[in-house]
């Protein structure tokens, strides 16, 4: 009997701890989920806070843009009204200009018929008077050198569009340039450009031109060191210590190895053996070496630009390289006009041709 009362005792210790250690982990377990759902609150709280901050945010956000199409309606209006007020003062210039040219009618047929008689003789010449305005001239070049060929060209019966061109020593497409006044009218030609720097530029704005990456120089396939310079057009073959001693803000930016191709080359390659109309030569002190390389017997441009003082930051008068002067009379080039920066020399034997 004492043998069942321990075994019944045994297991009433038993389950008593068992009951316990389920009662013990039932309380850790409810602590845990008490726990567990005051930080998910936590995190609900949050929630809403950063909910309520985002509304907020939008709120300002939508209060901006709505002042700014309220800024930006009245500015449209401030406009408007100002345009209408540009508009009635033309409208005023139109009709007073219509009174002052009704009052004068023998002046205004007299420019009528100048105007017929000008886009006559362009008509002989087989020239667009839409092509070529004489009387209100668009330039690019530094000093007007195209605005002067455009009239040689026009006094020559020279269409515009046939006004081929070699530009060796392109520098930048549009300012500053010689030949994009031609290229507008419908005329190609070939860009020579040393700086590689300016080549992507060229090719995007005178695509309809070859543009060639290389160095004009007597001899075709050398290499040659091209010193590239900080200042727009500057940049040369050989030593640039002149203009670097000349021009403090100059500086020596870096120096490339680019291969040459001579004159003729060009031409027998990329004008068909033809010399072009217009051969422009701004190729910073190296003129003499190039000129003395072309052949000018079979090559032959109707003109050349080259510049003709030396670099400088102050204005040059009175000073031209007579050594140019004298080489280019020597080959039967009158020398048509000079801008104080470059000489526009013409063939002599094709204008005495023209002009027969």
């Amino acid at each position: 009997m004492r043998f069942y009362t321990k075994i019944l005792r045994f297991l009433l210790r038993d389950l008593y701890a068992r009951n316990e250690a389920a009662r013990t982990e039932t309380q850790n377990l409810s602590a845990q989920l008490h726990q567990n759902n005051q930080e998910l609150q936590d995190q609900i709280e949050q929630l809403k806070n950063q909910n309520r901050e985002l509304m907020q945010e939008l709120m300002q956000s939508q209060n901006y843009f709505q002042d700014i199409i309220e800024q930006s309606n009245t500015a449209h209006d401030e406009r408007a009204e100002r345009s209408e007020k540009r508009l009635d003062c033309l409208e005023h210039y139109r009709s007073e200009t219509e009174k002052r040219m009704q009052s004068d009618d023998v002046t205004t047929l007299e420019i009528s018929h100048r105007t017929e008689q000008i886009e006559s003789a362009l008509r002989e010449h087989q020239i667009l008077p839409n092509a070529l305005e004489l009387f209100n001239k668009k330039t690019y070049s530094q000093a007007g050198e195209d605005a002067i060929i455009l009239y040689a060209c026009a006094m020559l019966g020279i269409p515009l569009n046939q006004c081929s061109y070699l530009d060796l020593g392109a520098n930048q497409p549009v300012a500053m340039s010689n030949t994009c006044f031609f290229y507008e009218q419908g005329a190609r030609g070939v860009l020579l450009e040393a700086n590689p720097l300016l080549i992507p530029d060229l090719k995007h704005q005178r695509s309809g031109d070859v543009i060639l990456n290389q160095a004009v120089s007597d001899v075709s396939g050398e290499t040659v060191i091209f010193n590239i310079l900080n200042l727009d057009g500057l940049s040369k073959i050989g030593d640039v210590s002149d203009i670097l001693a000349k021009n403090p803000a100059a500086k020596l930016e870096k120096s490339i190895e680019i291969k040459t191709i001579s004159y003729n080359a060009i031409i027998e390659k990329y004008f068909d053996k033809q010399a072009p109309v217009i051969l422009n030569l701004d190729i910073e002190g190296l003129e003499m070496q190039i000129l003395r390389s072309m052949n000018l017997k079979a090559y032959r441009p109707l003109f050349i630009i080259i510049e003709m003082i030396p670099y400088s930051q102050k204005l040059s008068a009175g000073i031209k390289d007579q050594e140019l002067l004298d080489y280019l009379v020597s080959e039967n080039y009158i020398e048509y006009a000079f801008t104080g920066i470059n000489s526009i020399f013409i063939d002599k034997i094709q204008y005495e041709k023209f002009i027969a």
